[in-house]
């Protein structure tokens, strides 16, 4: 019963710091967004910058944190070792995939451009640390059941999309399509949940970030 009364104690603490994280966020994109005109392009540039100022800090708040952070958590280190030619192969892909995607999808514009950044690089890269590495790594310390882990961070992440709420309803408003709020908050839940359990299992299985990460910017290819 206490060891019970433990994991729920760190799972709790973990969906704090989330909660904590997103409006951080939030706020960071609305003080942002507030000094611009409400457009499209606007609207991506600020959301690219709050998540880049929230990630820069989890960072360096985690940098020097065995319990958040790996000591290999560096991008020289990148390819080398374990799973070195998985990595490499994936890498091209991501590279390959990354460049023709725009040319399928409206052209080189400015704003899709712009667009591609943050779906494939930046969300991705962001909620794998955050959820592949800080919060794993953090529960982990902790709890040895990894099953546990395992629906935890699950959940949590599918969850977490729900946070998104302030980018989604800005760019419904823009789009004229406010009336499918609820059916894409929806689709992101059910996509968090599908998703963050086949990352997970590849977490699991090759215990490294940067292949989560090539994996979710893939997915993200593909739902681009």
């Amino acid at each position: 019963m206490k060891s019970r009364a433990n994991y729920i104690e760190y799972i709790l603490d973990t969906i704090l710091m989330l909660v904590v994280i997103q409006l951080f966020r939030i706020v960071a994109k609305f003080i942002l967004i507030s000094q611009l005109n409400l457009s499209l392009e606007n609207l991506i540039v600020t959301t690219i910058i709050s998540f880049m100022v929230v990630g820069t800090i989890l960072l360096l708040i985690f940098k020097n944190n065995p319990k958040f952070t790996h000591h290999s958590l560096k991008l020289v280190n990148m390819f080398n070792h374990r799973n070195k030619y998985i990595k490499v192969v994936l890498g091209i892909i991501v590279g390959i995939a990354s460049i023709i995607t725009p040319y399928f999808n409206g052209g080189y514009s400015m704003y899709n451009i712009e667009l591609l950044i943050l779906s494939i690089i930046i969300i991705p890269i962001f909620e794998e640390l955050l959820f592949r590495e800080h919060i794993w790594n953090y529960l982990t310390y902790h709890i040895k059941n990894t099953t546990i882990i395992f629906i935890a961070t699950m959940i949590m992440y599918s969850v977490y999309q729900i946070g998104y709420i302030d980018i989604i309803s800005q760019y419904m408003k823009l789009t004229s399509m406010s009336g499918y709020m609820v059916d894409i908050l929806i689709f992101n839940i059910v996509k968090g949940l599908i998703l963050g359990s086949i990352l997970n299992f590849i977490r699991i299985k090759f215990k490294d970030i940067y292949i989560c990460i090539m994996i979710h910017i893939l997915f993200s290819i593909l739902l681009y």
